[in-house]
């Protein structure tokens, strides 16, 4: 397919770990189409690849790797990239991918379009723009193709092994995965858009969503006390909104709200970029403490006998024995919050009261 327009960029996934963005720039690729996540998991690297794209000012798009062989496993992991892209509004489509072996096996051709139509209209009853990402064998053996091609937006994977040399395949696709790029040492998958995506979502956004009072990012959730950075813990015995039980140390720690669902009735947790996972806003509570303390990183310190970790839970008898160095002195507003450890290893987050210049 020939195209005037040819656009390059790539798509990354948690597998282009510590990948160099300011190297991908320097090679010329202009847009990043994110792998938000996979079944029912949103990816690990979905926040700080968001992050990376946004400091920069590049472009960015979102696939969805759906593993799901019924209706309702699809409905869950439609929910489930809902949830992980709350409060985004991507200049590239949302795009569907199913390409497994048990889909193969268990699904008919019209099950398999079902599920595509089914997640991309969910998307754009969303307010995201959406696409359905395939190669040529699936096209022409395994959905439906004449209820695809043509009504939605497709990105064709047929690697030619070169940019330069166009897939002989014509679904009218709109952008083009040609093969493996290699940017700063790490193998990416290169791609080619053949149309202005970020004018043409922009054009979307204005006649397919309406402004229905919903906050900006940041600020969903501010009705029930919560905005996106704000420092929580954990009420103890609560459970993820899925309902699974936390290991016991999440009770323990401090966390950041990295992001709130749309309703503002859930909250995305974790440590910096590391995702911990989606609470109900009715499990945490802010952490504040702005009490000065003395202590900074690699004082050596001692702990105080009798005390506890920072959220009351009781320490193993043999830390009242060791000499620990400072790993963490406050966090953010949150002055009397003290990291220690040895060697590097954290050993426990402590109040500065409970703890003794060694």
């Amino acid at each position: 397919m020939t195209m005037t327009t040819r656009i390059k960029g790539i798509d990354i996934s948690r597998a282009q770990e510590a990948f160099d963005f300011d190297k991908a720039i320097a090679d010329g690729v202009a847009f990043v189409i994110i792998r938000a996540g996979i079944g029912e998991d949103a990816d690990t690297f979905l926040v700080k690849n968001i992050a990376e794209c946004c400091k920069r000012n590049i472009p960015y798009g979102f696939y969805w790797y759906v593993t799901a062989v019924s209706e309702e496993e699809l409905k869950r992991q439609t929910e489930a990239c809902k949830k992980a892209i709350a409060g985004e509004k991507p200049a590239y489509p949302v795009f569907f991918d199913m390409e497994g072996e048990e889909q193969i096996r268990l699904l008919t051709a019209r099950q398999r379009t079902d599920m595509a139509i089914s997640f991309c209209e969910e998307m754009k009853k969303y307010g995201l723009p959406c696409g359905v990402y395939a190669n040529p064998s699936w096209l022409e053996n395994y959905y439906e193709k004449d209820r695809i091609t043509g009504k939605y937006d497709i990105w064709l994977a047929h690697w030619t092994d070169s940019p330069d040399h166009p897939s002989k395949y014509d679904y009218g696709q709109t952008m083009w995965q040609w093969g493996v790029d290699n940017i700063g040492g790490k193998k990416v998958d290169g791609d080619i858009c053949f149309v202005d995506y970020p004018a043409l979502t922009a054009e979307w956004y204005k006649k397919n969503t309406v402004d229905s009072g919903k906050k900006p990012d940041g600020e969903q959730g501010a009705e029930y006390g919560f905005i996106v950075g704000d420092r929580v813990g954990v009420k103890k015995n609560a459970r993820f909104s899925d309902g699974t039980k936390p290991f016991d140390f999440v009770y323990d720690t401090v966390y950041s709200v990295i992001k709130l669902s749309g309703d503002g009735k859930e909250a995305l947790i974790g440590l910096g970029n590391e995702l911990t996972g989606w609470m109900f806003v009715k499990d945490i509570e802010k952490v504040k403490n702005t009490a000065e303390v003395s202590f900074a990183k690699g004082d050596r310190v001692r702990v105080d006998k009798g005390a506890k970790t920072y959220y009351g839970q009781n320490l193993a008898p043999f830390v009242y024995d060791g000499i620990y160095e400072v790993i963490q002195a406050g966090l953010g507003e949150i002055k009397d919050y003290i990291v220690i450890g040895q060697s590097g290893q954290v050993t426990a987050a402590v109040k500065a009261k409970d703890l003794i210049r060694a």
